[in-house]
């Protein structure tokens, strides 16, 4: 199944029972019955023969939700779904999905049992991918509180603009224009954001698929999505977008025919998290922040020249530090400082405010410049926002600023 990577894939990790159950209820494909005595791979070939001998129309429809499923069962998808579990599933049923052990498992739990959360989960993991990374973000500066037009000739006139851009015919372009409201990330307060979303053909493309025993070709057509918004409070007017050279065209489009203003050519910093300071013991700043009870650091980890990688882990509870707990572990003398951190995960315990119940909020940072607060509900990601550069684990890369000097841990 060539033409069908996720779905492969999914065959290949669920177990053959639960595959096989997904298929008949979801697809209403007739499976053969699994021989329990027999090996999973063959278990999994007579299903795979099943699948195959579908056309590629039907197979590609299946192969769409094994892609999104699949997005959810990676490390990052996993930690959208281990945030969003703590907040929507009551006890029962988040004892139940913390019981399952596979991710992959986990991820078609949520998409089988919560339906709306598996959508609020997989947007959440694709402004992962995309916000605030070169590849696929651009941030321009546009006037502050404009108007946008959504009246027919306004929004014909852009959608023919981007079509021109695209250079799609009219007729493969859709566009959506909506406004939603989302927390201010330094005040918190309610703001307006508007967002357009711009979906396109791309050229076919012809893939393998065997029908009557013979391999032929089919074209398959795939839509892509661009996004911008527009917050009138700032005057943020943000891309995201897989096509590096047509951000800033589709920018100004938006910002000719929709705010009827022209973006000034400055474009918003990107941010940069920079968490070595916690190789060192320090303390949290928590001045002013009524909802939060306590921070820990509670895993730490560092790959060394030969890639060989460590992670410390203690539990919220512990009366150690992390850094304490290391030199317990592996001895006196051991040290993070003057190691490069490739990991760390931070929890941050909240209070019981109102309706709102006490919870933990796990901020993970890793590698380079990744961050799962961009995965998160507004709400957590504003505060979480606004807590790292308290903390200074976060500034706008450009920034050219002393070293900053973190307070020792108690």
């Amino acid at each position: 199944m060539n033409d069908a990577e996720n779905l492969s894939k999914l065959l290949g990790h669920l177990p053959p029972a639960v595959f096989r159950s997904f298929m008949a209820a979801k697809f209403s494909l007739e499976m053969p019955d699994l021989d329990k005595k027999a090996a999973k791979k063959d278990q999994r070939a007579g299903m795979e023969a099943v699948v195959a001998a579908l056309d590629v129309s039907a197979r590609q429809r299946i192969e769409e939700v094994a892609e999104q499923i699949i997005l959810l069962s990676d490390g990052p998808g996993q930690d959208v779904l281990d945030g969003f579990s703590q907040e929507i599933f009551d006890d029962e049923a988040r004892a139940q999905f913390e019981g399952i052990r596979s991710q992959y498992e986990r991820a078609l739990w949520i998409y089988l049992n919560e339906g709306d959360l598996f959508e609020e989960a997989l947007n959440a993991r694709q402004a992962d991918i995309f916000r605030q990374s070169p590849s696929c973000y651009s941030g321009y500066m546009a006037p502050k509180d404009l108007s946008v037009l959504e009246d027919s000739a306004a929004r014909q006139a852009f959608h023919n603009a981007v079509a021109g851009q695209l250079g799609c015919p009219v007729d493969e372009v859709a566009v959506q224009v909506f406004k939603r409201l989302r927390p201010d990330t330094q005040t918190g307060e309610e703001v307006d954001l508007y967002q357009v979303s711009v979906h396109h053909n791309r050229p076919p493309e012809i893939v393998d698929c065997v029908q009557a025993s013979e391999l032929v070709q089919q074209e398959v057509v795939r839509a892509v999505t661009s996004h911008i918004t527009y917050e009138p409070s700032n005057g943020h007017l943000e891309v995201l977008s897989k096509f590096t050279d047509g951000r800033e065209a589709l920018a100004r489009i938006v910002s000719d025919h929709l705010l009827q203003s022209p973006i000034t050519g400055e474009k918003i910093p990107l941010k940069q998290y920079d968490y070595q300071s916690l190789n060192a013991p320090r303390t949290f700043d928590l001045t002013g922040e009524t909802t939060v009870a306590s921070v820990k650091v509670v895993e730490l980890g560092y790959t060394s020249t030969d890639f060989r990688t460590l992670v410390v882990k203690i539990g919220f509870k512990d009366t150690d530090d992390i850094h304490t707990a290391a030199r317990s572990l592996i001895g006196p003398g051991f040290t993070f400082q003057g190691r490069r951190l490739t990991y760390a995960k931070l929890s941050i315990r909240l209070k019981k405010v109102g309706k709102d119940r006490a919870r933990t909020i796990t901020v993970i940072l890793r590698d380079e410049n990744k961050c799962n607060i961009k995965t998160k509900r507004e709400k957590d990601r504003v505060l979480c926002d606004r807590l790292l550069a308290k903390w200074q684990l976060v500034k706008e890369i450009g920034d050219v600023t002393n070293d900053p000097i973190y307070a020792l841990a108690a």
